[in-house]
């Protein structure tokens, strides 16, 4: 029987979402075969529910120290791994796999510290000028590596239990009366100083546009940090949309955003999480670091809204290095109620052909 570890250490909530295809691509190949799983064990709920794993190991930073390394290579040594595959690769782990004597080691290219590590090296599409393809065929390059067959209709994996559905039902008790449709809106995309670099006021005017044209009943989701000041978001413009920040796990805002008939979100993982249940989303592509095409929350309807221009000329342009992230200016309230619009009328036409 094939045994396999993958490791995905690195990145946010989004990167390990998609990184569950590489798990389905696996097991597909080899239906057979035992697959662990190495994660931070922040992340680890992201993966709990996933019915192809035998085991999911866990470790709290990144990368583990240069002293963890004797552990962790006896560790994995003593597991018996054929296959590990490093999907967000860097020195340490890189050769804690060297170490552990895995056969068969699958990792990133082009990097003179560790590569020489790897039994198969992997061209990274993104690295070598690619900015077209998903990052989903960037990580199945891993799988295609060993030489597996790698299915077309391989997607990411998010399970949602019954008492996460509860849960959400009892939370979207509190939003305001109406008939308009249900709209998840996670305003932030995990940067530091959100209070004094995140554009509220902007967002804010998001908000308020959708409540107006479209009626829309809006819950605003993120961390316990961001609660006061999507409290003062509200309060400054009025809003009727109610805020869930702090009150949600992974499981319950998938769930929330299973009962949505829409979700909008700077470009993030929760429109991923989104994406994946099935819902439609209104990704926000703002500072010139993100691709739209690679990170297209592509498993539900969706619209990406770009920037024509951008009239700041700051670089680079990156969330957690720029002190203004003042590129949201650049798309309107009204490009995204029109996102939105489309996109509540198309899945609308494929409910009434149905």
């Amino acid at each position: 029987m094939s045994s396999y570890l993958i490791i995905h250490t690195g990145g946010g909530l989004g990167d390990l979402l998609l990184s569950t295809i590489v798990i389905e691509a696996l097991h597909r190949a080899d239906p057979q075969a035992e697959i662990d799983f190495l994660v931070r064990a922040s992340n680890k709920p992201a993966l709990s529910a996933n019915p192809h794993l035998r085991q999911i190991l866990t470790c709290d930073a990144p990368r583990p120290a240069w002293s963890q390394l004797p552990r962790w290579m006896a560790r994995l040594r003593a597991q018996r791994y054929q296959t590990a595959l490093l999907l967000w690769s860097n020195t340490p782990w890189a050769y804690a796999l060297w170490g552990a004597g895995i056969p068969r080691r699958v990792g990133q290219d082009s990097r003179f510290s560790y590569s020489w590590t790897f039994t198969h090296p992997v061209p990274i599409r993104s690295e070598h000028g690619d900015t077209h393809s998903h990052w989903t065929e960037i990580l199945l390059d891993f799988v295609r590596a060993l030489d597996l067959p790698v299915a077309s209709d391989l997607r990411p994996y998010f399970a949602i239990s019954p008492a996460a559905h509860s849960r959400a039902l009892e939370l979207l008790k509190r939003l305001p009366p109406g008939e308009g449709p249900i709209i998840g809106f996670h305003p932030s995309k995990g940067v530091a100083h959100l209070e004094r670099v995140w554009p509220w006021e902007r967002l804010g005017q998001y908000v308020e546009a959708l409540e107006k044209e479209l009626g829309a009943r809006l819950y605003l989701s993120g961390g316990p940090a961001e609660r006061p000041l999507i409290d003062e978001l509200l309060r400054s413009k009025s809003l009727r949309a109610l805020n869930l920040a702090g009150e949600t796990d992974i499981e319950t805002l998938a769930a929330l955003a299973a009962h949505s008939q829409l979700f909008v979100c700077p470009d993030s993982g929760p429109a991923h999480l989104a994406s994946i249940v099935g819902t439609p989303v209104v990704d926000l592509f703002a500072l010139k670091e993100e691709f739209p095409q690679r990170w297209a929350p592509r498993w539900a309807p969706y619209r990406s809204l770009r920037p024509s221009s951008w009239s700041c000329q700051r670089e680079p342009c990156r969330k957690n290095l720029c002190p203004y992230i003042d590129c949201y200016r650049e798309i309107s309230p009204q490009q995204v109620v029109g996102a939105a619009r489309e996109l509540l009328e198309e899945v609308s036409s494929r409910s009434i052909s149905k």
